[in-house]
């Protein structure tokens, strides 16, 4: 049966909406896992391109101590240069920022008393101890008696507060987690007065069938709050393959919010930066290396082939997706990138045989390869030569508005 509360009608056996709101995790999440210091004068590049493509909620940086976060040892000063940039002072994006310690909170607070404030402030517990013991030194109950503090800093400061969840859908360290762990979590934050929760698939544990039985088991608890809590968000992170399908399946559950990376970037703390061990938080515990948030460009251009509205500037996206790749000097595990979007009418590309203009570049390194002729369109000359001696439809699809969209082939039937 369909679920209630979502806003078009029953598709993949659930709902899905007619929008969600993206918010993009590049400058925190995004750059975390990096062995290199990215600049901060690139850094605030990428937030002024996110915001003109039409992102409104971006996260910008970590207060985190310096001398283990050292990707973000310039979170002062990025968050002001972002406060500055011109169209974040015409749109006025919601810039959330992170601090695990009460330390942390106050460095955002003395950036919200010099007139750069982030609109909000997030920190992660874990659903899981093992794991809370790896990532920030804290078991559930130890972290709870701290969170207090966090609280009448931002409330004195005039941010938000966002209670980030780890491992809510599973954890690498100890195995399936029961979404009770997050209720209880949830709960106690309500009592205490926050009103924004992430509930965030870690280190890609999730599956999506438990992406939409969690989600839905949240939607059943929390949703009598929804005017005025946030928590139906899509936050999975890449380790199987799994993170575009669970984001879909969480969005069929009632999620609203999805949580993504340009580049597929994100995953635990570097341990390595420029060489140097003993960052982060510790030796790799994850499943592998190659890890990540769910691709940013891959899952907007997959929302979008759905029929969901995002109101952001897929096509530039996919530009600044192939321009990240520069930043990082290498390519990185994004499909769109490289194939563009599907075409929606007929193409000159390929259709003659034996064309050696089609052979793509050798690798390594892979080259991004989405050419603009794959977009020409094909005239009906073009087809009528191409398809010469046999016989074809040539139609629209439902509700288009162009010339073409959709050619059938049908052979004769005595070929």
């Amino acid at each position: 049966m369909p679920r209630e509360g979502n806003k078009s009608g029953v598709i993949l056996g659930g709902e899905l909406p007619r929008e969600v709101t993206m918010l993009e995790l590049l400058l925190r999440d995004g750059l975390q896992h990096v062995d290199k210091v990215i600049p901060a004068e690139a850094k605030v590049w990428y937030a002024e391109q996110l915001v003109k493509a039409g992102y409104r909620h971006i996260e910008v940086t970590n207060f985190g101590h310096p001398k283990t976060l050292v990707q973000f040892r310039d979170a002062e000063e990025v968050l002001e240069r972002v406060h500055k940039l011109k169209i974040v002072q015409e749109e006025k994006p919601h810039l959330k920022c992170y601090a695990m310690t009460k330390r942390a909170f106050e460095r955002a607070a003395e950036m919200a008393q010099k007139g750069f404030p982030p609109s909000s402030c997030a920190f992660t517990i874990s659903a899981e101890d093992l794991h809370g013991r790896r990532n920030s030194g804290r078991t559930r109950e130890e972290y709870l008696k701290e969170i207090p503090e966090f609280i009448k800093i931002a409330e004195a400061n005039g941010f938000e507060i966002d209670m980030a969840i780890a491992c809510t859908y599973g954890s690498a360290i100890a195995g399936p987690v029961p979404i009770e762990n997050t209720v209880e979590l949830m709960e106690w934050g309500l009592d205490h007065g926050i009103r924004n929760f992430t509930p965030c698939d870690t280190t890609g544990e999730c599956n999506p069938r438990t992406a939409f039985e969690y989600m839905s088991t949240l939607v059943d608890r929390f949703g009598k709050h929804d005017d005025r809590i946030k928590f139906r968000v899509a936050h999975f992170h890449e380790g199987r393959g799994m993170s575009l399908a669970n984001t879909i399946a969480c969005i069929q559950a009632g999620a609203e919010i999805v949580e993504s990376s340009v580049g597929m970037g994100g995953g635990q703390p570097a341990f390595f930066v420029e060489g140097i061990p003993g960052k982060g938080s510790g030796p790799i515990y994850t499943n592998s290396w190659e890890v990540g948030n769910c691709p940013t460009e891959d899952a907007l251009v997959m929302i979008d082939e759905m029929g969901i509205e995002t109101g952001i500037d897929i096509d530039q996206m996919l530009c600044i997706g192939r321009v990240f790749e520069w930043t990082m000097q290498r390519t990185l595990p994004v499909w769109t990138t490289k194939s563009g979007r599907p075409i929606k009418y007929p193409v000159q590309w390929c259709i003659p045989g034996n064309s050696l203009e089609h052979i793509p570049p050798y690798g390594p390194p892979q080259m991004f390869w989405a050419s603009p002729e794959k977009y020409i369109p094909a005239s009906k000359e073009f087809i009528d030569r191409e398809f010469s001696g046999r016989s074809f439809k040539w139609g629209k699809t439902k509700d288009c508005e162009d010339e073409y969209c959709r050619i059938e082939i049908f052979e004769d039937e005595d070929k």
